[in-house]
């Protein structure tokens, strides 16, 4: 089940709390904020994203000691207390257990899409060259590199690829580090919380970035300036792809990437990873020779009717 497929909509019982919750507010004039009040529009609309089950969920295990504190339940002075209504505004008893239960539902999902990410991951090396420069006025090293280059046919893979144009559409956004050799131990920097930019230009996917002062940032920097290390590459999962024959020749045409995980600097010489692509093609090879196959069977049964039609016009 995908995430989109998860149903989001809030309970009966949690719109009749988030009503209440906004009802007590207006008549008592406390409890919540703003934010809990957009949440009970949320909730009484049925307007939930996964992003705000999460919160949800987060709210109700912070606040939960609220109802120990007296007004929280009927016939305690000062009922409803300012934490009772704001329990409301999210949906109250209804909308913990509902949050707790989806927030697990969520989570196994993730996970189990993660590992299926992770199983159809792939690699590709470009050997376009690196840029690597000192700022002025700073120990800062800036490095420029294409992570991918557009409409660019591969070294032989065991088949021919190419990247479309428009693959990367809504996946600047995602998680990206910059790493060297692919390896999660010599990370240099990332988009999210660094200095990592990731954009596409009429060449490809394009990444600049700043190295760390660390042993690993530089050394690479070292070996990018004796133009010992001069290629890119990047991990991705593929969501949209098409397969072709040109000859004896199978070319693959990326369409869509479905996650882009790192891009890296990497060592002359370094390898692409095609398992999972190679899967893709004896899949394609499998279905031409059914084809093929299918083919033979239909001349086969034009023949016989062929000969059938010649035997009865002699008779």
């Amino acid at each position: 089940m995908a995430l989109k497929d998860i149903n989001t909509t809030p309970t009966s019982g949690m719109k009749s709390e988030a009503k209440k919750g906004l009802a007590w507010r207006k008549e008592h004039g406390r409890g919540g904020t703003e934010v809990g009040v957009s949440r009970a529009r949320d909730i009484i609309n049925g307007n939930l994203s996964i992003s705000t089950i999460k919160r949800m969920f987060s709210f109700f295990s912070r606040h939960e000691v609220d109802k120990k504190a007296e007004g929280f339940s009927p016939g305690e002075k000062g009922y409803p207390s300012a934490g009772r209504i704001a329990w409301a505004l999210w949906g109250g008893d209804s909308g913990f257990s509902w949050s707790r239960k989806k927030v697990k539902e969520i989570k196994r999902n993730e996970e189990k899409n993660s590992l299926d990410m992770k199983d159809n991951k792939e690699i590709r090396v470009y050997s376009k060259p690196l840029e690597v420069r000192m700022e002025e006025d700073s120990d800062e090293i800036k490095v420029t590199g294409y992570a991918s280059l557009f409409d660019h046919e591969s070294r032989d893979l065991g088949f021919r690829e190419v990247i479309s144009r428009g693959a990367f559409d809504g996946r600047l956004d995602d998680n990206v580090i910059l790493t060297f050799n692919h390896d999660m131990n010599a990370i240099l920097d990332r988009n999210h919380g660094g200095t990592l930019k990731l954009s596409v230009d009429d060449l490809g996917l394009r990444y600049d970035g700043t190295l760390p002062n660390t042993s690993v940032g530089r050394d690479v920097a070292e070996l990018m300036r004796r133009g010992l290390l001069y290629e890119s590459s990047f991990a991705f999962t593929v969501e949209d792809d098409e397969w072709s024959k040109d000859g004896d020749v199978a070319k693959r045409n990326i369409n869509k990437i479905g996650r882009l995980f790192d891009v890296s600097i990497v060592g002359v010489g370094a390898y692409s990873n095609t398992d999972v692509a190679l899967r893709s093609l004896e899949e394609f090879n499998n279905e031409t020779e059914e084809v093929k196959e299918e083919e033979v069977i239909d001349l086969s049964n034009i023949n016989l009717l062929t000969n059938e039609l010649k035997l009865k016009s002699k008779l």
